[in-house]
């Protein structure tokens, strides 16, 4: 019985050692695993960004919505593989950021300033062409009846 049980040992030591072995090698590539699938959505979003910049001749104006929840107006610049630059339309500064760094571009439209976006005008002509014209056959009537 003293044999078993010396043999018992030794066997379970074995399987001991070889569980933690498996466990540290499995938690080490599952780790390896997840660093690697949570970058992959990142590159394929910094190649999303990519080809959409690229549709845009450069010194086009382009509205810019960053990470961090910023948002700039800007001109394109030069694109490189993992970089792109464009002029900052209020500090007149060229910037170099990352694809990655984008969450989204788009075409912007005429940029002078704070406040400067478009208003809605009022179309005056029409109204007074009407007026003018109501006047007009208001005093033609009024002449041939007197």
């Amino acid at each position: 019985m003293n044999s078993f049980l010396r043999l018992f040992r030794r066997k379970s030591a074995v399987h001991i050692l070889v569980a933690a072995t498996l466990a540290c090698f499995t938690s080490l590539a599952s780790a390896t695993f997840a660093q690697a699938q949570s970058s992959a959505p990142l590159d394929k979003h910094a190649r999303r960004i990519e080809k959409r910049l690229a549709k845009y001749p450069q010194g086009a104006l382009l509205d810019f919505e960053f990470r961090d929840s910023s948002q700039t107006f800007g001109s394109l610049g030069p694109l490189s593989a993992a970089t792109f630059q464009f002029t900052d339309s209020d500090s007149n500064r060229v910037q170099t950021h990352l694809y990655s760094d984008l969450v989204e571009v788009k075409k912007a439209r005429e940029y002078i300033g704070e406040g400067s976006e478009p208003r809605h005008h009022v179309r005056l002509l029409v109204p007074v062409i009407i007026g003018a014209g109501v006047a007009a056959g208001a005093i033609a009537a009024y002449e041939v009846l007197h």
